[in-house]
């Protein structure tokens, strides 16, 4: 439910909310439930959201973070009024952009000056006003070239650059994004991210879901957790990232008593150690943003050792945990290690998508499910960022691990 009526603090509040969705195995069963009705069920349950509450302030920029299937789609569906609740209440003070999903509330067969026209009518601007926006629509996507061509050409990476201007380009009070911006190009996501810190600075509520874990600590005053439709955890967003992220890889909330990597590792072998660790690529170990920071290192195993994977970890200079990636993501494995021997590995980060600011790096070596930790390095491999970057600190590429 949503309502226009002001609050002077509040511009989204959720109370008690559930969403179950009636799966059926075929349309048979469907007739069949409406023919019997109560007497037999022939439908299962599943509760995409469950007793969910939330307030969420003006101004407030707020992350929520989950896996697939956690509920968060179905949250920011229930907020924007496309999706109708089981139980509970929902309310909305102020005008509402929403970017739910590529392509949404686009027809493919209209041009994208038809789409934009449209789409900025239906969230909430005259005739006039979409007129008088379209030049500047346009420009922000970076699309003067096909803005005439239907919309079913576009790549998905146009679709999102047309959505997003149109939705941050409508004045709203409050803007909603669901992981659209995973689709876009690296420098579109940065252009995206400054017109939301803009309008953050101007006092626009904020409501989005990535997996862009860096993004949320360093862009969000709060993130929301869900896990199997419920809040899982909520609060600060360094915190509740670092607790996330040790869970998604495997460990809970485990941390080596050292500090110096949240990985999920659950027993400290010291079957290895991590030698001959440098950081090439910059001068005096300082980088500009779009360089590469290449890392390289050995392995010396002390003791046989199983399949090996690598984790790194990368900090602030005041110690916060900004995001952690492995080799196991980017299906990189070593085979197993006798006892006495030395193997060398690359990794390169590229391009360096971090602002200027200090850094720290922590390395590990760790059995293939994580359950054991042959090697940690400690904090002391360090590196700067000094050339202007025109956003936050982050962290989108994937990693490239390299065995010699």
């Amino acid at each position: 439910m949503s309502s226009d009526a002001k609050s002077p603090d509040i511009a989204i509040r959720v109370r008690d909310l559930s969403k179950v969705y009636l799966n059926y195995q075929n349309p048979r069963d469907r007739l069949l439930q409406s023919l019997l009705r109560h007497r037999r069920t022939f439908y299962r349950e599943f509760w995409a959201l469950r007793d969910i509450s939330l307030e969420v302030e003006r101004g407030e920029v707020v992350g929520i973070l989950g896996r697939n299937g956690a509920g968060k789609s179905t949250l920011l569906q229930a907020i924007c009024g496309t999706v109708t609740a089981t139980s509970g209440t929902v309310e909305v003070f102020g005008r509402v952009a929403a970017l739910l999903e590529l392509g949404a509330g686009f027809n493919p067969e209209f041009s994208g000056r038809e789409n934009v026209l449209v789409s900025a009518t239906i969230m909430g601007m005259s005739p006039a006003e979409a007129a008088q926006r379209f030049d500047a629509i346009v420009a922000f996507a970076e699309l003067a070239d096909f803005i005439d061509q239907p919309v079913k050409t576009y790549s998905s990476g146009m679709y999102v650059r047309l959505a997003f201007a149109v939705a941050v380009h409508v004045d709203p009070e409050i803007l909603i994004v669901d992981e659209a911006l995973s689709v876009g190009d690296l420098a579109f996501r940065n252009k995206c991210l400054d017109k939301i810190h803009e309008m953050v600075a101007r006092g626009i509520t904020v409501l989005f879901v990535t997996h862009d874990i860096s993004t949320l600590q360093l862009l969000c005053n709060r993130v929301v957790w869900l896990d199997h439709g419920r809040v899982r955890m909520m609060g600060d967003p360094i915190k509740v990232s670092q607790d996330y992220y040790a869970e998604l890889m495997g460990g809970g909330r485990k941390v080596q008593e050292s500090g110096v990597a949240p990985f999920p590792v659950q027993q400290m072998t010291g079957k290895a150690i991590l030698t001959d660790v440098q950081l090439l690529g910059g001068a005096d170990n300082t980088f500009s943003p779009g360089q590469t920071l290449t890392i390289t290192f050995s392995l010396l195993a002390k003791l046989d050792l199983g399949p090996v994977v690598f984790t790194i970890s990368i900090y602030r200079s005041d110690g916060d945990w900004l995001v952690g990636q492995t080799s196991r993501e980017t299906g990189v494995y070593w085979d197993a290690m006798r006892a006495g021997e030395t193997r060398k590995g690359r990794l390169e980060l590229a391009p360096l998508c971090l602002a200027p600011g200090e850094y720290m790096v922590a390395m590990g070596a760790c059995s293939e499910d994580y359950t054991l930790t042959y090697a940690l390095t400690d904090l002391s491999y360090r590196f700067a960022v000094r050339a202007p970057y025109p956003t936050w600190g982050k962290f989108i590429h994937p990693a490239r691990w390299i065995v010699e």
